[in-house]
């Protein structure tokens, strides 16, 4: 009885390899399960973007309620703030009262910093998870010590995700779907009339 080696040149005959159709059946397979898994894996990277930013005005609402009910600006009046901040700047979220503060003082974390923009645009130093973040225009800083307005848009619609996001005092994280077109920068374009998000 003969064993099966590895040598046997019946085995691997060096002249045999794979015909054109039988490549081009298995390229055409390939492109049919990417043409369907690249769709999918772009929505659930968006939706996953919405997650995020939601959860992201949820921990700043939690802290601009915090900074009101404490008066951690340590000004005698419950009032909002308009600044998210660095570590030096007073009467942020970042350093409430007095800098130079550190990690334990900060109201919420570094990744804040640079995903705030002052500009009408989605245009920050880092998204976070896609997306910037600014004050809203709709509250002045005259009306603090009964409001607050945080907005977030997509840094890029259809890419990092599709829809503009704000919280008020109210409570109420509120929802519009961007108008603009693919990879434009968000415009914060969720106001105080936009419906609620629904999960």
């Amino acid at each position: 009885m003969k064993l099966f080696s590895i040598f046997d040149n019946n085995v691997f005959d060096k002249n045999k390899g794979f015909t054109l159709i039988e490549l081009l059946v298995v390229a055409t397979i390939i492109g049919l399960l990417l043409a369907l898994a690249i769709p999918n894996l772009m929505k659930a990277k968006i939706s996953a973007n919405h997650a995020n930013a939601k959860k992201s005005l949820q921990t700043i609402r939690d802290a601009e309620f915090e900074y009101f009910l404490l008066d951690l600006d340590n000004d005698g009046i419950s009032n909002f703030t308009n600044i998210v901040g660095t570590l030096s700047d007073d009467n942020s979220l970042r350093c409430p009262d007095n800098p130079p503060c550190d990690g334990f003082d900060a109201l919420i974390d570094s990744t804040f910093e640079d995903m705030e923009t002052i500009g009408a645009s989605a245009d920050c130093i880092d998204p976070h998870a896609g997306y910037c973040l600014k004050f809203s225009d709709e509250v002045t800083f005259s009306s603090l010590d009964a409001d607050f307005g945080w907005a977030v848009s997509p840094a890029g619609v259809n890419k990092t995700g599709t829809l503009d996001m704000v919280v008020f005092a109210d409570n109420v994280i509120r929802c519009t779907v961007s108008l603009l077109s693919t990879n434009h920068q968000g415009q914060f374009q969720a106001t105080r009339s936009s419906p609620a998000c629904i999960d």
